[in-house]
């Protein structure tokens, strides 16, 4: 099993308003057509079409039904045109939306494994993304992300291999690309600027190290060379 997540940042420009890189896009589905890899998921941030919404109704501090409809529909808008490109080189991708079949218990995903397991069984390339999503216990709808959801289908599905693709090729410590980061690394890294209503990649460097899961972060560009198997990018695990 593969598990694959790619940053809103290499597939959207987020300094516009739902503005997707076609060609970043185009290239994605080129990659993952060439190598037509068996029990595979790819996951996909919103970017400029979701985190405008989270901001501007301020759905992290409050319930705005109106904003997480907006933002939701964003989302699967920017979904539908990942599915559209793949679907022209030949993929055959199974879009699923978090807000229908994820939900939150006090921050803990819980989702229904049957529709990704159904999906895999019958061919299918499960597509799935950063969205909202209703938390039963606080009774409120929060953001989750894209990073959230690939961890935590790599950890269901025993994943072999889980990467996230970027618009950058790895972690860098002092301006410098590392190979491998862990813990004793963290407080050296350096981070791009940016607006990032889940983090950016900090959040993605603890969350995979919280995780206890073994990820590559690496450039979309690298996307095959990481499907066959070539040591591309940064490591991201704490490594004996």
């Amino acid at each position: 099993m593969i598990v694959v997540k790619v940053g809103g940042s290499a597939l959207t420009d987020k300094k516009g308003f739902k503005k997707a890189k076609l060609e970043a896009i185009e290239s994605l589905a080129r990659q993952i057509a060439e190598v037509n890899p068996n029990h595979f998921i790819l996951v996909h941030g919103a970017g400029s079409f979701g985190h405008p919404f989270v901001v501007e109704y301020r759905l992290k501090e409050e319930k705005n039904l109106e904003g997480i409809v907006r933002a939701h529909m964003s989302c699967v808008e920017l979904n539908s045109i990942i599915c559209n490109v793949m679907l022209e080189h030949g993929l055959k991708p199974f879009p699923i939306h978090p807000l229908q079949s994820f939900r939150l218990r006090n921050g803990k995903i819980s989702f229904d494994v049957r529709v990704f397991e159904f999906a895999l069984k019958e061919g299918f390339i499960p597509v799935t993304h950063g969205d909202m999503v209703y938390d039963e216990v606080k009774g409120s709808f929060e953001v989750l992300s894209g990073d959230d959801i690939t961890l935590e289908l790599a950890r269901v599905f025993k994943a072999d291999k889980v990467g996230f693709a970027t618009d950058v090729k790895g972690v860098y410590v002092k301006g410098r690309l590392v190979k491998i980061v862990s813990w004793n690394d963290l407080d050296h890294l350096g981070f791009s600027d940016g607006i990032d209503v889940t983090g950016g990649m900090r959040a993605k460097v603890e969350k995979i190290l919280r995780s206890g899961i073994k990820a590559r972060i690496f450039s979309l560009d690298e996307l095959k060379e990481f499907l066959t198997c070539e040591d591309v990018g940064t490591l991201v695990g704490n490594v004996l």
